[in-house]
């Protein structure tokens, strides 16, 4: 790879992010990388979001360098992430969300350790900020943000979000793992994720709930025609049943009567497949799938008393 600095598109979806947007562009805009174009979603809110964008880019030296997508109508985070990839012109792409903020080295640091080790996608760690707490965090996580993927990669394997899901990441995450031939995480810090100090499950949207329920099948699907190594699915396959428990979790302490659904969340067909028999875990939660109901509520509350606080 060239050590040129090559154009990197930094895209944020903005949608009734009145309150933040300010904060998140102006880091985005004050990156110490020179060679960014910045491409903002327009998802069509109701606040005063845009009016802030559109001030902040007539005064800002970079201003010139922001795109503005618009979309007809609100159609979703998942569609406007897929909007930033069909429109992006960089050779690498990095996501980043209108309530949270970058370091102003984050797209260097990222560029450079894409530049030394020709990766896929490179993932920067982070700070999840939630009032006055701070938490690190480091790995390769979930949400598209804080990694720098090849456009390219992401294209010729056709990777895609959900459009109309609140779950999006989930299945994005599981595509770019079993088509990556390589990926990295650093240990610095290129990122802050403001997270509401309380987020109990009660205030998540019943459609989350709902959304659920295809993405065991729909990761499970991606899984099962993978050509990925056994190591990857099956690390993939103990990711998602873990995320089902914590789901089951939210279905039990939340507001709705949805407790029906975990049997959607944990059903046993998603790990009837040949990598289930190569892992304990995934023989346990096999075993924890073809169990009643009840008992598969009684083995969430134990996982939510002394394993997972949902905060």
């Amino acid at each position: 790879m060239k050590n040129s600095s090559e154009l990197v598109t930094l895209t944020m979806p903005v949608y009734n992010s009145g309150e933040h947007v300010e904060r998140a562009l102006l880091s985005a805009l004050n990156q110490t990388y020179s060679n960014i174009e910045f491409l903002i979603i327009d998802d069509r809110g109701t606040d005063n979001s845009m009016e802030i964008v559109h001030d902040i880019i007539a005064h800002h030296q970079r201003g010139k360098a922001v795109r503005i997508i618009t979309h007809p109508e609100n159609i979703g985070t998942g569609a406007t992430r897929n909007s930033a990839i069909e429109h992006a012109s960089g050779k690498f792409i990095f996501f980043m969300d209108s309530d949270d903020e970058i370091t102003t080295d984050c797209i260097q640091k990222l560029y450079e350790k894409m530049v030394e080790t020709d990766k896929d996608v490179i993932c920067g760690s982070y700070n999840r900020i939630s009032g006055n707490e701070s938490s690190y965090f480091t790995g390769f996580h979930i949400p598209l943000w804080n990694k720098l993927y090849k456009l390219s990669f992401l294209k010729t394997n056709h990777i895609k979000c959900v459009p109309d899901s609140l779950t999006e990441d989930v299945l994005f995450y599981v595509q770019v793992l079993v088509n990556s031939n390589a990926y990295l995480v650093i240990p610095d810090v290129t990122y802050y994720y403001h997270c509401p100090i309380h987020f109990p499950p009660k205030d998540r949207s019943l459609k989350t709930y709902s959304d659920w329920r295809q993405v065991p099948v729909d990761a499970c699907n991606v899984l099962n025609k993978s050509s990925a190594e056994i190591q990857t699915r099956i690390k993939l396959r103990k990711k998602i049943f873990w995320l089902a428990i914590s789901v089951s979790g939210m279905a039990l302490t939340g507001s709705y009567n949805i407790q029906h659904y975990i049997n959607d969340y944990l059903n046993p067909v998603f790990l009837k497949n040949k990598d289930t028999f190569h892992s304990w875990i995934l023989i346990m939660a096999y075993i924890i799938c073809c169990m009643p109901l009840e008992i598969k509520k009684i083995i969430v509350q134990i996982h939510i008393k002394y394993f997972y606080k949902f905060q």
